[in-house]
């Protein structure tokens, strides 16, 4: 690996950064840590904003309720005041509220008012809201991407898992085609894996009714990883802590023979960038 390379090809923004309560509360599972290497890696800089708090983790639906917006709307604004080119999350129901949010700030006058009122302060409007695979396909390019594989991930067959808060609403978060995403595969392909197409791959992994309603979140999780595994995969991947939590459980009730891998997308970009422990070393050697 040519490290100077890496010196020289970052994309050169600075991204603050909102963890949000599910990535931050499960650790252990990487998805921060990896996240933040491989953009540390591809160029990207990306600084946490010095303060947060939880986004709501759902878009309030109600026209005249403004005091869930308030949360996102201070997130938002200390992007603005700290000086970054946008902010970053990982987490898909992050990303959907904080959009949606931003969108309703510039184009809703009266929702403006009534919260900057609430805030005693202005927000401008100017953030733009990323998630982290949108910075890896906008911002550091599939061919970068390309450029920095190691180990190929040649005969491996991946799925990609989209969710619903990624797509839905499009016309708000235009992100990707709602019908027929391809980002996550494009990401994918550029490790040289083998791509798998399957039904249910946009469709509700059964989200937050595995709190209360255990058997429709199940039903809905098993129907997408029989898909999956029917079509060949051997690994799917996702970018939603919601949607990983969902996918692996329900595979408690699943045959051996019926279960599948499931992954956070950064898995498989370390495994060809390296692995952890070089792509480590690399990130040091470029600091």
């Amino acid at each position: 690996m040519d490290v100077f390379k890496i010196l020289i090809t970052g994309v050169g923004i600075m991204l603050g950064y909102y963890p949000g309560c599910t990535v931050r509360a499960h650790q252990n599972d990487k998805f921060e840590q990896e996240s933040l290497k491989i953009l540390e890696l591809l160029g990207v800089s990306v600084e946490e904003l010095s303060e947060w708090e939880c986004c709501g983790a759902i878009y309030p639906l109600t026209s005249d309720e403004y005091m869930p917006l308030l949360s996102s709307v201070r997130a938002l604004k200390k992007t603005e005041e700290e000086n970054k080119d946008g902010l970053l999350t990982l987490c898909s129901a992050c990303y959907h509220v904080l959009k949606r949010v931003n969108n309703r700030m510039n184009q809703d006058e009266e929702a403006k008012k009534r919260v900057e009122n609430y805030l005693e302060e202005e927000y401008e409007g100017t953030t733009k809201v990323y998630h982290l695979i949108e910075v890896l396909r906008d911002h550091v390019g599939y061919d970068q991407l390309k450029e920095q594989v190691i180990k190929p991930l040649e005969g491996e067959k991946i799925a990609s898992y989209y969710g619903c808060l990624f797509l839905r609403p499009e016309s708000e978060l235009g992100l990707l085609d709602a019908e027929n995403p391809t980002l996550m595969d494009e990401i994918l392909e550029s490790l040289g894996a083998e791509t798998v197409n399957y039904p249910y791959r946009t469709d509700c992994c059964g989200a937050y009714h595995v709190s209360q309603q255990e058997d429709v979140s199940n039903n809905a999780s098993q129907k997408i990883i029989l898909a999956a595994k029917k079509a060949g995969a051997t690994e799917l991947v996702t970018a939603c802590p919601l949607c990983k939590h969902n996918l692996e459980y329900c595979q408690k009730d699943l045959q051996e023979d019926e279960k599948i891998t499931i992954n956070y997308i950064t898995n498989p970009i370390i495994r060809a960038l390296g692995g952890n422990e070089q792509l480590k070393d690399l990130t040091n050697l470029a600091n």
